[in-house]
């Protein structure tokens, strides 16, 4: 199937999609869509439309045999039902949709196990009537006492459309004619057991990936705190560690699986982006500077400068977080009384403040609108540090300006980290 990520609410389309053919398939044949007849779809999509969807469609289309008395096409539909689950509790859905929708077979299930109860309760039987009604083991149920049942026009019309055409005509294959296929040839066993193992390999590079992403995101992070201590060579190399750990161990995993590219992934990328940002906001382009930094360069790196390639919305999600970095640096220079310093961090968020602003919307599968209210805060909390930095100044005051309302959203940031 196709493993390029869905835009949009695309991926629910496609499954509908896929439902109403697998619909269609069942009306015709009996049997289940086998995957291959749908190319385009992924094996999520397949399995959320094909299967865990067309098992809801069978619920209601039993309920609407039984209405007839046609307990033979909701027996057909049941043994559909039994052979999908019986196939979807071989996999690990984990959680996520799948598995949230899951349980929906099992509720149909349920359901069309009752209406054939109730079926043989009012002398309705699988044969029509006559006789015992046969399960899939072949075994003969005890006969029922009968109910006649005389079927109006209307009900008479309504089977016509469930009901084979005489032989050697183009119609469909009726479900529960006496043509309908053997349980054997109703699923497609060996294309959905692929599709398991594909979900299983699946399952284990992302297991994989999220092992190996902790290393590039505990480099980030620690280079960061390097430039907070002014250990810009050590910064430098843990840097360096987290590219390595990116090129080497997991872009592989997201060039082979696009789809994990959101989540622990992206979150090493702005993890790595925030730091590469502060290091060019601090340092700028002197790559053989070292020791602690008092005056930043206030270069603010653009997309395409970094070393590895950045989506959107890493990019702009490393370019919030940077927001928090600068305000703890300004707490650093306020104790300092460095008020110059402090209005430049000031400038330096509130320009990027303005940009995010600018823009229409932000990335799909991002968190950047969450990022802006803490932002806001940075920008006036620096500002009433700047004032207080000011009263004192104009005093000729001896006594440090209160910093502690200058600790920017750090509640915020280390929740988001």
């Amino acid at each position: 199937g196709n493993r390029t990520p869905r835009e949009a609410n695309l991926s629910s389309r496609v499954e509908d999609h896929v439902r109403l053919l697998a619909y269609e398939h069942f009306l015709s044949t009996g049997c289940l869509l086998p995957p291959s007849s749908v190319p385009l779809a992924t094996d999520e999509e397949y399995l959320g439309g094909a299967c865990i969807g067309l098992a809801r469609d069978l619920e209601r289309y039993g309920v609407g045999r039984a209405t007839v008395r046609d307990a033979a096409s909701v027996r057909l539909a049941r043994d559909l039902v039994g052979d999908v689950l019986d196939r979807l509790l071989l996999f690990d859905f984990r959680n996520g949709p799948l598995r949230r929708k899951y349980d929906g077979t099992k509720y149909a299930m349920r359901t069309l196990e009752t209406v054939l109860y109730e079926l043989s309760v009012t002398g309705t039987s699988a044969e029509g009537g006559k006789g015992g009604d046969k399960g899939d083991d072949g075994d003969v149920e005890p006969d029922l006492k009968k109910m006649k049942v005389e079927g109006s026009p209307a009900e008479e019309d309504a089977m016509v459309v469930y009901k084979q055409k005489e032989e050697g005509g183009d119609g469909p294959v009726i479900p529960g004619d006496s043509s309908s296929p053997p349980k054997e040839e109703r699923i497609p066993s060996s294309q959905i057991e692929s599709l398991r193992l594909r979900m299983e390999h699946r399952d284990e590079l992302r297991e994989r990936l999220i092992k190996r992403c902790r290393d590039g995101q505990k480099a980030a992070k620690q280079a960061i705190y390097a430039l907070h201590r002014g250990d810009v060579g050590r910064a430098r190399k843990l840097m360096g560690q987290c590219e390595d750990c990116v090129k080497k161990d997991l872009l592989p995993i997201v060039e082979e699986e696009p789809g994990l590219r959101y989540g622990s992934f992206a979150n090493v990328m702005e993890e790595y982006a925030e730091a590469r940002l502060f290091y060019s906001w601090l340092v700028g382009d002197e790559e053989e500077k070292e020791g602690k930094v008092d005056t930043p360069a206030a270069v603010v790196l653009q997309p395409d400068a970094f070393p590895l390639h950045l989506e959107p919305a890493e990019y702009l999600g490393g370019l919030c977080d940077l927001t928090g970095e600068v305000g703890r640096f300004a707490v650093q220079r306020g104790t300092a009384r460095d008020s110059d310093g402090v209005r430049m961090c000031l400038e330096t968020n509130m320009s990027i403040l303005h940009a995010l602003e600018t823009l229409d919307r932000f990335p799909s599968r991002s968190d950047i609108g969450k990022k802006m209210g803490p932002l806001r805060n940075s920008v006036r909390k620096l500002e009433r540090m700047l004032y207080e930095m000011s009263l004192v100044e104009a005093t000729g005051g001896k006594r440090n300006v209160a910093v502690e309302s200058a600790h920017v959203h750090d509640g915020e940031k280390d929740g988001n980290d």
